[in-house]
């Protein structure tokens, strides 16, 4: 996960910057805070963050099952 941190620095440092803001004053993960952000920028994007989530819960369920 720390690589996927730098490269978006790279490929966005705007959304970046913003997602650590949000993540000081709220209290949520910066990954978290990004995700926010960039949905909010970019709500054409939402069909890969609900993608995400979906193959987060399947590879969680894998592990613990």
């Amino acid at each position: 996960m720390k690589q996927l941190g730098r490269r978006r620095w790279i490929w966005s440092p705007i959304t970046s910057w913003q997602a650590r803001r949000l993540s000081r004053v709220s209290g949520v993960s910066h990954d978290e805070a990004w995700v926010r952000i960039r949905l909010t920028t970019h709500p054409e994007e939402s069909h890969l963050a609900l993608t995400r989530d979906v193959l987060a819960r399947v590879l969680l369920t894998r592990r613990t099952g």
